[in-house]
């Protein structure tokens, strides 16, 4: 039964025109469109299963949005900033949580990590389209001018090869035999012969031709290992000159194979899918993981910066004092109540207190100017940060959480990602053992490929299937050589020793880890508590100092060591606050349980999980 339809081809104008279409209407930005499409849902589909990974990813940034916008202006400048205090007179005060906003929207290094992520998503989707139907085309077409030599008659051989008839002719009109006509001529033609005038002549012809080309395939990667291909082409000539003939051809082939041994199995053939969807959770982990450092890392900045901030203003502070107290001193000096020593003793601590003070304020700027970059922000950007912030921290005094360092651990190997990771990539590296093992085995394959030409030279759109062509059989390859995959198999054994190591190096370094913020956050706490003791006996001993001043009973040793001691108290109070407030944010972190908004602003571990 003949089939139903047999023009399969299309015509060369068509396609060509298909082509032309399609080409066209493929611009990059419709491509870059298709690929971000297919990698968000990716991302999307797999951040289901990692905790704390950020809502609606997306790698593009919003050119419209202004990180600056919106945010308050100092009015009034500080005078502890001394002749620089103009300069931040009309700046934007930048609190903290717009400061973590600002980062996971501006920041350089946030921004290619998440790049990272898009990237290992993006390279699954071509592992993903190794198997679905592969389809492509090619149209070629061509014209041809070929030279051809052609050999003719000489002259002379055609007025003698029309001799002949002639004579004949004579001997029907005559009647008489003409054997002397034809000896002149056998003569005649003798002499030719002599003189090469029967040599036949040489001229060149052009032939102009058109050729034309199709093909079109389509291909399947099948999970078990084998592999469905079919193949449509067609040929076109035509001459254009002499006798316009035209010569046409379409082939169809299809070819099935079928690993029955090596290469055999969805576990072996689908190990490089596997793997790379794999690593695609584990980007997403790494990810998350990272998300919680940065946050600790522009918080450390952040209150860097206002600590050294608090710490000009003390100085400050304590500089104001010392020239009030050199004032009276010299007062006292000049009615002989003081001695030029002890005068001179208290002048030198004026201007040691005066040079802490300036370093104190380039350190400030310099933190400034490097917690701008961190954000992604320029140098030049007139910001400076919330003093409120700090004045928060004060006022909240310390949260410290009551957990034992041993609960602390067990929580952070149920809830650390990247300890998740590296337990994963024990099974990743025990899979790739029996895949490495599979290599080793004989190729063992059935194939069965059809053939299908179309009927005739000239009726290249009709495909004769009543002559199909088969041919079924098996490929046999015979493991004499199989150094390099003995290599790879003892080389997967010793990943797999390594990833074991790993797996316990990350364990005990995640105990250390966590131990080591718990001993830090109980440390954090003792010394706030001793720093804030220590200001409160400074500043009795500065008020008893000032007490006696006044009176003309102090001691300039004892004034100095009363104003030096309590400024450094007030600056270690500082630092104590801030050095507990990180360090609950770092045992939040080694812990796992640091979940970060999409803003950047963490959750309260008593919002995060429940008591």
């Amino acid at each position: 039964m003949p089939f139903p339809t047999r023009r399969l081809l299309f015509p060369l104008g068509f396609l060509a025109a298909l082509l032309f279409v399609v080409g066209s209407g493929c611009t990059a930005a419709r491509y870059a469109e298709r690929a971000d499409k297919e990698t968000y849902r990716i991302i999307e589909s797999k951040s289901e299963a990692v905790p704390g990974m950020e809502e609606e990813f997306t790698i593009a940034k919003d050119e419209t949005w202004d990180p600056l916008e919106g945010i308050p202006v100092r009015e009034a400048s500080e005078e502890f900033l001394g002749e620089d205090a103009g300069g931040e007179s009309g700046f934007q005060v930048l609190s903290l949580e717009r400061a973590l906003e600002i980062a996971v929207k501006n920041s350089r290094i946030y921004q290619n990590r998440k790049e990272s992520v898009y990237l290992q998503a993006l390279a699954l989707t071509l592992d993903r389209h190794r198997y679905t139907p592969i389809f492509s085309g090619a149209l070629r077409g061509a014209v041809h001018h070929s030279p051809r030599d052609i050999q003719k008659a000489s002259s002379f051989s055609e007025v003698m090869g029309a001799a002949g008839p002639v004579i004949r002719e004579i001997e029907s009109i005559t009647g008489t035999p003409g054997e002397l006509l034809r000896q002149y001529a056998a003569l005649v033609e003798e002499v030719g012969d002599i003189l090469e005038w029967d040599k036949p002549r040489s001229e060149i012809k052009n032939e102009r031709s058109l050729s034309g080309q199709t093909n079109i395939a389509v291909s399947l990667l099948l999970r078990g290992g084998g592999r469905i291909a079919f193949n449509l082409s067609s040929d076109f000539l035509r001459f254009v000159t002499g006798d316009s003939r035209a010569a046409t051809s379409s082939v169809l082939t299809g070819t099935f194979t079928q690993p029955l041994w090596r290469g055999a199995g969805a576990k072996v053939n689908l190990e490089r899918l596997t793997q790379s969807e794999r690593d695609v959770f584990y980007a997403l982990r790494d990810f998350t993981h990272f998300r919680k450092q940065f946050v600790v890392d522009i918080c450390s900045s952040y209150y860097g910066v206002l600590q050294n901030r608090d710490t000009v203003r003390n100085n400050w502070q304590s500089l104001q004092n010392f020239r009030r107290s050199v004032e009276r001193e010299r007062a006292f000096a000049r009615e002989g109540r003081r001695t030029q020593a002890e005068l001179g003793r208290l002048e030198q601590a004026l201007l040691n207190t005066e040079n802490r003070w300036i370093n104190s304020l380039r350190r400030y700027r310099e933190s400034l100017d490097q917690f701008k970059i961190q954000l992604g922000l320029s140098t030049d950007a007139p910001i400076t940060l919330d003093d409120g912030e700090l004045e928060r921290l004060r006022q909240e005094g310390l949260i410290h959480p009551d957990i034992s360092a041993e609960d602390a651990v067990e929580v952070a190997l149920a809830a650390r990602l990247d300890y998740l990771n590296e337990m994963d990539r024990v099974e990743d590296a025990e899979r790739k053992i029996k895949v490495a093992a599979n290599a080793l085995k004989p190729d063992i394959s059935l194939f069965l490929t059809s053939r299908t030409a179309s009927r005739g030279q000239d009726n290249f759109q009709e495909l004769d299937w009543r002559r199909t062509q088969f041919t079924a059989g098996a490929d046999v390859d015979l493991p004499f050589d199989r150094k390099a995959e003995r290599n790879a198999y003892r080389s997967t054994l010793i990943a797999y020793e390594r990833a074991l190591r790993d797996f316990s190096l990350s364990e005990d370094n995640i105990k250390l880890s966590v131990r080591t913020s718990w001993r830090n956050l109980d440390q954090a706490r003792r010394n706030y508590e001793i720093a804030l003791m220590s200001v409160e006996l400074n500043e009795r001993r500065v008020r008893e100092q000032e007490l006696l001043a006044e009176l003309g009973r102090a001691t300039v040793l004892n004034q100095v060591d009363a104003e030096n001691d309590l400024t450094q108290s007030r600056n270690d109070l500082t630092a104590a606050l801030i050095a507990h407030t990180l360090a609950r944010l770092a045992f939040w972190r080694d812990m796992g349980i640091l979940f970060i908004k999409k803003n950047g602003q963490w959750e309260e571990i008593s919002d995060a999980i429940e008591p």
